[in-house]
């Protein structure tokens, strides 16, 4: 079995420094350096497909959008995890910024948890101040343009919301590919906005590139 070697969650004295992390990378994101050693490259809105094998509980059956990768490492967030929970429920502070949006809280990785990432496209992608991940679709952490993002968006369609996200160190990600942890697949808007993000990855496992060989043996 293979496992992944994506480091724990931090303390929780350590999540302002990753918050503080988070918002320089997304403000660098344009600036990716993609390694050249992968069958297929990992780059800014791959989709990362977890292999059959992959055992570590974080990340088994997920599907991963890439929100940065260079030099210093990568940073993405699960898409096909969402929960039953509204965001106002277990935010309650974002209740006064939320409107009729009636979408639900997805768990978007086990770093930060308590920090809220937007993924936006549509007329609300108007007011992010944040990078396009891809084509259509832009990263927003400011929490303080829900409102006017969930005024624009039409629903779940073109705005979703997630707690914490996934990080790996410089060159951690490639390794993983390379010891086949993960396929990878373009990404796109509707894949990202899938309207079934539940089956998201028993419909992409299979259909991406592998670094080797190794999961295949595993099986």
């Amino acid at each position: 079995m293979i496992e992944s070697t994506h480091s724990p969650p931090p303390s929780r004295g350590a999540r302002a420094s990753l918050v503080a992390a988070l918002v320089a990378a997304a403000a660098a994101l344009g600036a990716a350096v993609p390694s050249p050693t992968l069958a297929q490259d990992v780059t800014n809105g791959s989709l990362l497909v977890a292999a059959p094998a992959l055992s570590d509980p974080n990340f088994a059956r997920t599907v991963l959008l890439v929100l940065r990768t260079d030099e210093n490492g990568a940073l993405g967030v699960i898409l096909n995890r969402p929960t039953n929970l509204e965001p106002g429920v277990v935010f309650p502070e974002l209740k006064e910024f939320l409107g009729t949006y009636d979408g639900r809280l997805y768990r978007g990785g086990p770093v930060s948890p308590t920090q809220l990432l937007f993924l936006v496209r549509g007329l609300a992608a108007a007011t992010v101040n944040g990078p396009e991940v891809l084509e259509k679709v832009f990263l927003s952490i400011d929490a303080d343009s829900l409102g006017e993002m969930t005024r624009l968006a039409h629903g779940t369609d073109e705005l979703r919301v997630y707690a914490g996200h996934a990080a790996w160190a410089p060159g951690q990600l490639e390794a993983e590919v390379r010891a086949g942890g993960w396929e990878i697949v373009p990404g796109t808007a509707d894949l990202v906005f899938s309207t079934d993000p539940g089956e998201l990855w028993n419909q992409l496992e299979g259909r991406g590139g592998r670094g080797s060989n190794v999961v295949a043996d595993a099986r």
